[in-house]
């Protein structure tokens, strides 16, 4: 699937006349926003456990627990705990096709909130709860609280959440003021970080494209299409389908069940 986003945002950008540094840009901020999660996620089980829905349960109260119990002085340790556990919670496909991923929001809530400075999860966060769950507000609102507990100096990978949220501003929410206002605070962390302050520059280039060139319809188109394709909850669905078709798109099912999304001048996007 991940060549398949490659050559979608590809001819997206193409299609935009975007130049090679921001065609750059926007490939790796998918590669490593929507399809990281999926590669670096632990496979388990080959079928459903036939108690998938109690196990859901018992982990939904145990996470619960997780966001309130004492730490003692090691959130660390339980941020690391629960980062694991998701990422089996996370690579069980063939459970999630039958509970889905409602939990998401649940393990990222503890991680951010018991250790904030632990910045291998946001590439996780961004994907799993921007695109799985559809609901790239409540990613960005997570990554903001974060970067209250973040430093360039003290966590010097730390401009790539700033980046994060940029991106789910520019390839869901269509937030171009958003998007510019933090591809340019990752510019200026990335620039305070010894050895990465080659970043900086690109990331104000993106920014100054975006300036220049506010209509981001297609990306928000590609964006929401897939949060469609990975969805396996009805609600989520229907979100993916109100944005599309506020983006000048209807839904049509062919005698095979076959969905595609069709502009009103018909140019289908499947």
């Amino acid at each position: 699937m991940q060549t398949s986003w490659k050559q979608k945002l590809a001819a997206v950008a193409r299609s935009l006349g975007w130049g090679s540094a921001i065609n750059g840009a926007l490939l790796v901020g998918a590669a490593m926003g929507i399809g990281y999660i999926q590669n670096q996620a632990i496979a388990t089980a080959a079928k459903v456990d036939p108690n998938a829905e109690a196990i859901q349960t018992q982990t939904k109260g145990r996470l619960d627990l997780l966001k309130v119990i004492p730490s003692g002085g090691f959130d660390n340790l339980i941020a690391n705990w629960a980062y694991l556990d998701y990422l089996q919670y996370f690579g069980d496909e063939d459970t999630r096709s039958a509970t889905g991923y409602s939990l998401n929001d649940d393990y990222f809530q503890v991680m951010v909130e018991r250790d904030p400075r632990f910045l291998a999860i946001y590439p996780f966060l961004s994907a799993g709860i921007s695109y799985y769950l559809g609901q790239p507000e409540r990613a960005i609102a997570l990554m903001e609280k974060a970067t209250e507990s973040l430093s360039p100096k003290e966590q010097p990978q730390s401009f790539w959440v700033w980046r994060f949220m940029a991106l789910d501003q520019l390839l869901l929410l269509g937030d171009i003021p958003g998007a510019i206002r933090n591809f340019e605070q990752a510019a200026q962390w990335a620039e305070r970080t010894p050895g990465q302050e080659s970043y900086g520059p690109f990331f104000r280039e993106t920014a100054e494209f975006l300036r220049n060139n506010p209509d981001s319809t297609e990306v928000q188109i590609f964006g929401w299409q897939t949060v469609y394709v990975d969805a396996v909850d009805e609600p989520i669905r229907q979100r993916a389908v109100q944005e599309l078709e506020k983006l000048g798109l209807r839904k049509v099912t062919n005698a095979q069940g076959q969905v595609s999304f069709v502009r009103e001048r018909g140019e289908a996007n499947p």
